[in-house]
């Protein structure tokens, strides 16, 4: 059932052609990203190689966009939910539907050192994130402090770009996704977004009563525990 949603929303063209692995100029990179993701979860182990040919391949086709670091983060789960599904369409179905997840974040995404573009956009959600916790709550305008926003700029910049996949176990990160995949495309990033804003004001607490940087220290760390309040 969820990879056929999933499917359906993300590449509805569904069967594709088979799709000619190429390596790249990321290889290196690549590598050192696949050992280190999702790392507890066994089931890759034996799939890591695919996922090397995936990405590599991701990276060589959208030549502009390349490897980011962060893109391993989107490919895994699909490919553990296409694959899981159906072996022999999981590499194109993997492949196309992270076509989809980056037209999605790509303006959270640098092209190279000099895209400023990327900061100002995350400085932009980090501000929109504040303002929605403040609507609710409106001892929250503490977010907008210089003490503050920094931390806002760099949570955004940390979670956002990977779906939350970097923060939340393989099983969790499904779960957020199904909510987030069966979004249309306009309401997808908007969806994103609020997902931090629910944490936020969840634990307001940490930020309205505790010093700044213990709060912040301590949120980190009990996000990923809160799925239950995420979706």
């Amino acid at each position: 059932m969820r990879a056929s949603t999933w499917r359906k929303c993300l590449c509805s063209s569904s069967p594709y052609p088979p799709l000619e692995l190429v390596s790249g100029p990321y290889d290196e990179q690549i590598v050192l990203d696949l050992n280190r993701t999702f790392k507890e979860v066994k089931w890759f182990d034996a799939h890591r190689e695919k996922l090397r040919a995936l990405l590599n391949t991701f990276s060589v086709v959208n030549e502009g966009f390349g490897y980011p670091q962060g893109l391993n983060y989107l490919c895994f789960p699909l490919y553990y939910v296409y694959h899981r599904d159906d072996p022999k369409t999981a590499v194109e179905d993997t492949f196309y539907s992270l076509q989809s997840l980056v037209r999605v974040v790509l303006p959270l995404y640098p092209l190279d050192a000099k895209d400023y573009a990327a900061y100002d956009t995350i400085c932009s959600v980090a501000n929109l994130v504040i303002l929605h916790c403040y609507e609710e709550e409106p001892r929250l305008h503490i977010l907008f402090k210089e003490t503050h926003l920094p931390f806002m700029i760099s949570l955004v910049s940390s979670t956002m770009p990977t779906l939350y996949a970097n923060v939340f176990s393989i099983q969790d990160t499904l779960l957020l996704w199904d909510e987030i995949i069966c979004c249309s495309h306009s309401t997808m990033f908007r969806t994103l977004l609020l997902v931090l804003v629910r944490a936020i004001l969840f634990h307001k607490n940490m930020f309205l009563h505790m010093p700044v940087y213990k709060s912040m220290m301590l949120f980190q760390q009990t996000l990923k525990e809160s799925i239950s309040i995420c979706i």
